[in-house]
């Protein structure tokens, strides 16, 4: 009977502890496993993506490896490891994260749920090439990731407030786009106005004032043998057709509900 108690005892003790065994071995929103970020480095962007997926509620990761155990590529692993560490914030698994496998300088970008939303296909490709790419080329990997953090909070934020950042909202392509359409409204007019009032004036240098009409009238008079009526003028009435607005670049998702961009840097 002591036996039986005894293993019994055994069984629940492990019962007990296995659960908590697994929720320690979850893995941190930023996760070094290459060794390229020094303790503090590590330390202070766990807790900037922390204070991040709270306050957007979304997760914001940082994964990199020294290198990928299969050949599906960065994309696919990025998204076995999204799935495999249980990332993603709410019901709907929303986050973004940004993998990089250091053996073949691989990298992804994936969003799910409403990182979706907030990570446009054109505000990933501005985020990539204009401000995290050109870093890790230089291998500047904590400034990378510190740009990385400060753009999703960026993208979050204007999300947020109901204006995800894509092709018409992004703040320079739309202020340079007024400056551009300000000047076409302006200028083009005013050259129209000026090439028209030169020819013009180029006709009314021969022009010579008459004081009399007899330069048109023949010596013997003129007969009117004949009549036609000439169309001189006319009248056009123009009415704009309003165009429609362009279209947000959106995002595009594969089969599982996933968004993003792989290569190397």
């Amino acid at each position: 009977m002591k036996k039986i108690a005894t293993i019994f005892l055994a069984v629940l003790i492990v019962a007990l502890i296995i659960p908590s065994i697994v929720f320690a071995a979850e893995i941190d929103l930023v996760a070094d496993d290459a060794g390229v970020l020094t303790y503090d480095e590590w330390v202070a962007l766990n807790q900037r993506a922390d204070q991040i997926t709270e306050r957007y509620s979304c997760d914001v990761a940082i994964i990199i490896v020294d290198e990928m155990n299969d050949d599906d590529g960065a994309y696919e692993w990025a998204k076995f490891i999204y799935e495999g560490y249980d990332y993603g914030y709410g019901a709907d698994k929303s986050g973004v994260l940004f993998f990089l496998s250091m053996a073949e300088r691989d990298y992804a970008l994936i969003a799910h749920g409403y990182g979706n939303t907030a990570f446009t296909d054109y505000g990933k490709d501005v985020m990539l090439d204009k401000h995290i790419l050109p870093l890790l080329k230089d291998n500047k990997y904590y400034e990378a990731f510190s740009v990385y953090l400060d753009k999703a909070e960026e993208f979050l934020a204007m999300s947020r407030g109901g204006t995800p950042f894509d092709r018409d909202t992004d703040p320079e392509r739309s202020g340079s786009s007024i400056l551009f359409k300000l000047a076409i409204t302006i200028l083009v007019p005013l050259l129209i106005a000026l090439i028209v009032c030169s020819m013009w004036k180029k006709q009314m240098k021969t022009a010579v004032i008459a004081r009399t009409a007899t330069n048109y009238i023949p010596t013997n008079g003129f007969n009117l043998t004949g009549q036609t009526d000439m169309f001189l003028y006319r009248t056009i009435d123009r009415r704009k057709v309003a165009s429609q607005p362009a279209k947000s670049g959106g995002t595009t998702k594969d089969s599982k509900g996933y968004s993003g961009r792989s290569g190397k840097f």
